[in-house]
């Protein structure tokens, strides 16, 4: 399997990046992420980040540069990226702009089965979703703000101003359905699609 082929995760990949700016003990490393934001966009814990880590480290992605020793703190090990992990970062991240990808989210499951809720309560549902998506909105449109007066460019904050233009599509198409629920103008009836298998043939929408 080449480099490039391998599932890389979005942690493995904020380290590989940040490692690319310098060499940083795990520590360093999750302080960063979280002053950065980046927690908004990967699940950062330490148990996952130490096990990513030990897996670049397998990897031969990043090495060992020294340890660190302050007072009685534990002694920290400082990892700096190598060419192979340097390699990897690029053709991942290439990728990953290049092709998109089929993703599970949760909200379309919940739509998938939304119409064994009653009309009435799959809109109230959807009103508060419509809700929350709107404080997420303007928490976020605050960090960036936030970021952009301490001298942050737009490109370093480029995955920001996706995530905020994203929830507020997500926000308006919420709201309109909500709406047509509610005033009855979506069908609360889901029919039946004859020939499904047919479909999923020619569409190629079939199990993998």
């Amino acid at each position: 399997m080449s480099e490039a082929s391998i599932d890389v995760s979005p942690l493995a990949l904020s380290i590989l990046q940040l490692l690319d700016e310098r060499p940083m003990h795990p520590y360093e490393l999750a302080a960063t992420m979280r002053e950065r934001h980046q927690d908004e966009f990967i699940r950062l814990n330490f148990g996952s980040l130490y096990h990513t880590v030990d897996m670049l480290e397998r990897n031969g992605w990043i090495l060992p540069l020294e340890r660190e020793k302050e007072g009685r703190r534990p002694e920290r090990t400082v990892y700096k990226l190598t060419d192979s992990g340097r390699e990897v970062l690029i053709q991942v991240v290439g990728d990953i702009v290049a092709r998109p990808r089929r993703e599970y989210p949760h909200f379309a499951a919940g739509l998938m089965f939304m119409h064994h809720l009653g009309a009435a309560q799959a809109a109230a549902h959807l009103e508060t979703r419509e809700a929350a998506l709107g404080a997420t909105i303007a928490k976020l449109s605050r960090i960036l703000d936030e970021l952009q007066a301490h001298g942050l460019m737009r490109l370093a904050l480029i995955e920001l101003e996706h995530k905020i233009a994203m929830l507020e599509a997500e926000r308006k198409w919420v709201r309109k359905i909500a709406d047509e629920i509610s005033e009855g103008r979506l069908e609360w009836s889901t029919g039946t699609v004859h020939g499904l298998e047919t479909l999923r043939r020619r569409h190629g929408t079939g199990a993998h």
